[in-house]
């Protein structure tokens, strides 16, 4: 079988009937993670992979996603959502877990189902969800200085999972925190700029020109203080330099758009260099150079999901022909590993490909089974040459 067929078949085994809080057929993160339940980056790149082949069934995605996770008293997206036969569901919530939220990145999808099918009903829903969840952004993770932080920099919250990037070695040191976050900084831009589109689309200029606004004074602040010129990189911006740490987060800036060109021509040194991202099995989500890089979860392991983002921002920049030698360099590892073991894994060894080598925070390997974290569809037209972005 085919890993284009074995994915479908796992979001298959991985679909639900009606089960409180979902009125209807749901995705779960896959049948093999220890969570029934939706939300996160998860349900937003899995919304992403179907709109390739049922660009119906990703819009209901993105509408369940929605509708479950948004708090309608502020805005604020839910980490998760999980089903009443979830050994975590709590009846108050009605099985949301608002504890912290989580990357704002649903707004790419939303924006690539629109531009194959327009829908002005679908857009309206996701721009109204979209500007009061920006807005609860704006009023609890947003400092004087105009930057958003992640829970995860806050003081005592290491166990905070915010980011995506849980345990991961930007959050060794946060004593001094919060401090604001490279990634969160311009996935914000990127949420801005999706809202922009939305915007022109359904002619709300006036609300087009305050986003605009807003979104030129952000990038102007991020070009300000989240170059670290030591690492020659842009990294998480914290006053002693201790977490200014390169790994996979600093690539938003390919993403939202924000690089420069000098800035692109360093950090596709940086992508292709064995020493730092070039690995031989796939791009790792710490750099090979970095002290605590290690085979642990978002200590050093390949997350294919992370080619997938960073894969579109060098796409966006012209850069195809690097995007598909690191899509295809993954996609060989995956392949590689699905026909030893038949199985999707959370994450991969970017080393040597030996999956035994890898943990989850030190514990255990990584989940079997969680479609979520490969999405194979885009990576297979990314290295075939493709454009997504």
């Amino acid at each position: 079988m085919d890993i284009i067929t074995a994915w479908k078949l796992l979001i298959d085994e991985s679909t639900y009937p009606a089960e409180h809080p979902f009125p209807c057929e749901w995705i779960s993160f896959g049948k093999g993670y220890p969570v029934r339940g939706l939300g996160g980056w998860e349900t937003p790149l899995i919304a992403h992979e179907l709109l390739h082949f049922n660009l119906q069934r990703a819009k209901h995605q993105i509408v369940l996603y929605l509708r479950s996770c948004f708090r309608e008293e502020d805005g604020m997206l839910a980490a998760r959502v999980v089903s009443r036969s979830d050994v975590s569901y709590r009846d108050n919530e009605k099985g949301r877990f608002y504890r912290y939220s989580h990357p704002p990145v649903w707004s790419f999808t939303a924006r690539k189902i629109l531009e194959k099918k327009w829908d002005a009903k679908f857009a309206l829903f996701c721009f109204e969800h979209g500007l009061a969840n920006l807005k609860w952004w704006e009023n609890n993770r947003q400092d004087r200085i105009g930057l958003f932080w992640y829970l995860d920099s806050y003081p005592d919250e290491k166990d905070a999972a915010e980011s995506g990037y849980p345990r991961s070695p930007r959050w060794d040191f946060t004593d001094l925190g919060p401090f604001p976050c490279v990634d969160l900084n311009c996935q914000i831009l990127f949420y801005i700029e999706n809202m922009i589109f939305l915007a022109e689309k359904l002619g709300f200029l006036d609300k087009k020109q305050r986003l605009v606004l807003i979104y030129e004074n952000l990038k102007k602040t991020i070009v300000r203080y989240f170059w670290d010129d030591i690492l020659g990189f842009f990294c998480d911006y914290e006053l002693t330099g201790l977490n200014a740490k390169k790994t996979t987060a600093s690539f938003w800036v390919l993403i939202s758009g924000l690089a420069a060109p000098e800035d692109v021509e360093r950090m596709i040194s940086l992508l292709l260099d064995p020493r730092e991202f070039g690995a031989p099995c796939g791009l790792p989500s710490v750099s090979l150079s970095e002290p605590k890089f290690e085979l642990d979860s978002w200590r050093g392991c390949l997350w294919p999901s992370e080619v997938f983002w960073v894969c579109t921002g060098l796409q966006r920049y012209g850069q195809n022909d690097i995007a598909r030698k690191i899509a295809k360099t993954c996609l060989d590892n995956i392949w590689v590993i699905y026909k030893t073991t038949g199985k999707f894994w959370e994450f991969y060894n970017p080393l040597d490909g030996d999956i035994a080598k890898l943990s989850r925070n030190r514990i255990r390997g990584p989940y079997q089974d969680y479609p979520a974290s490969v999405p194979v569809i885009s990576l297979e037209k990314i290295a075939s040459g493709e454009l997504i972005c």
